[in-house]
C-alpha cells in the first residue's frame, strides 16, 4: 500500500541524490533503475538497521560491569604460562 508523505525540500533533494548514488554504485542487488521510493526505502532500512545495532551495543555495554577485571587479567597471564598442547603417547 502506498501512502503520500510530506517531506521537506532538503530531504527530497537528499533522497534524489541517494537514488543516483545507489544507481551508479549498484548498491542494491538486482535493481538497475532506482526510483525515489526505492531510495527512501533503502535509507529507512539502513537507518533502522543502525538504530537496532546501537540498541544491541548499548544493551551489551553493562554486561561486564560486575566482573573483577584485575583477577581476569591475572588469570589470562597465568594461563599463558602453560602450553595448550598436551603430550600424547601411543602404547
Amino acid at each position: 500500500m502506498l501512502k503520500a508523505v510530506k517531506i521537506p525540500e532538503e530531504a527530497y533533494n537528499e533522497a534524489k541524490k541517494l537514488g543516483k548514488e545507489l544507481e551508479t554504485e549498484k548498491a542494491i542487488r538486482g535493481v538497475y533503475k532506482v526510483t525515489l521510493s526505492t531510495a527512501i526505502s533503502f535509507a529507512i532500512s539502513r537507518t533502522l538497521a543502525e538504530i537496532e545495532k546501537r540498541k544491541r551495543f548499548t544493551a551489551a555495554a553493562g554486561g561486564w560491569k560486575d566482573i573483577d577485571t584485575e583477577k581476569m587479567i591475572k588469570d589470562i597471564y597465568e594461563g599463558r604460562k602453560f602450553g595448550t598442547k598436551w603430550d600424547i603417547t601411543f602404547d
